[in-house]
């Protein structure tokens, strides 16, 4: 009869590589530098249109003073008609460019700058072992909320307080906190404390 042997695996297991923490603030990072791009395009595209439509404003004034001396001499001078023509001309130009800045205002709601200053303000505080997924400006920039997870409660806490002392100058301030475990917290075990929370 085989007397029965017990193996022992004296081989620690390594430690598993934290790929998903970097992997989860590499798209955060790069989230908000999404974000900063597009507000500037959003910027600069406003700022064209306006430029295009003070430039059409400008020619129309000259054309309008030029026709105006000209019917002083002249009623029915043919320059004056070229000079109609060129108005009527210009007139859609200045139109569309106002179309666009009246687009550009409803599809931010006045909020590019608000959202661009929380934007910024929230880059610099940075809690280790937290990260954010969502951040929502409202209210026309008098409301912020804020989600994300993080490796314990205690972070959350910290983060928040940081976050409401670096909101201090935009006079917003995350009042109301809200905490659960986080999904996979229950598979990986008692005693991570990994929470997802909502600050607002």
């Amino acid at each position: 009869m085989k007397t029965a042997v017990t193996h022992i695996n004296l081989l620690q297991r390594t430690a598993p590589a934290h790929t998903v923490a970097w992997a989860l603030a590499a798209l955060l990072a790069l989230t908000v530098i999404g974000m900063l791009y597009y507000g500037s395009q959003v910027r600069s595209l406003a700022q064209e249109a306006m430029r295009r439509r003070d430039d059409v404003a400008l020619q129309l004034k000259q054309l309008q003073a030029r026709i105006a001396a000209l019917n002083g001499e002249q009623a029915k001078n043919a320059d004056a008609l070229a000079l109609r023509n060129e108005i009527d001309a210009l007139q859609p130009q200045a139109q569309a460019a106002q179309a666009l800045i009246d687009a550009l205002r409803t599809a931010e709601g006045g909020r590019t700058d608000e959202f661009t200053r929380a934007l910024t303000v929230m880059t610099g505080v940075n809690e280790p072992g937290l990260w954010l997924t969502t951040l929502t400006v409202s209210s026309g920039g008098k409301r912020l909320e804020l989600q994300g997870e993080a490796r314990n409660g205690a972070s959350v806490l910290r983060f928040a307080r940081r976050a409401n002392e670096s909101l201090q100058p935009l006079t917003l301030r995350l009042d109301s906190l809200e905490m659960q475990p986080a999904a996979g917290g229950a598979a990986s075990g008692a005693g991570t404390g990994a929470v997802s929370f909502r600050l607002h």
